[in-house]
């Protein structure tokens, strides 16, 4: 049964589930059928380079985002402003200039 026991409460990026998935993987049982699928969706879709991740986490949270919008602007990479500023439609103190901070960040033009 899934959620059985809630360990942690927090924010994961497909790459945070992707690492737990894999260390479980490694363990001597078999993955879940949902586990494997949650498993196989991260393996597509995550940021590759850890570094990089971790380095876009630590530049976006540094705007003083929370790390629920963090999460999410690296899941869903966001190009244009519009997008941008839906997702960070409920953060307080948001701003154009900080809206276009985040878009040159993510953009790899750094902050």
């Amino acid at each position: 049964m899934i959620g059985k026991k809630v360990e942690e409460k927090g924010v994961a990026t497909l790459s945070d589930v992707y690492e737990i998935l894999k260390e479980h993987k490694k363990g001597s049982k078999p993955l879940a059928y949902e586990q494997q699928l949650a498993f196989d969706y991260s393996e597509k879709f995550r940021l590759q380079k850890k570094q990089q991740l971790d380095k876009l986490q630590k530049e976006l949270s540094e705007l003083g985002l929370s790390s629920y919008s963090v999460a999410k602007l690296i899941e869903i990479m966001p190009k244009s402003v519009a997008l941008t500023k839906n997702i960070l439609m409920k953060e307080n103190g948001i701003n154009d200039e900080k809206i276009s901070k985040v878009v040159s960040i993510i953009n790899g033009k750094g902050s």
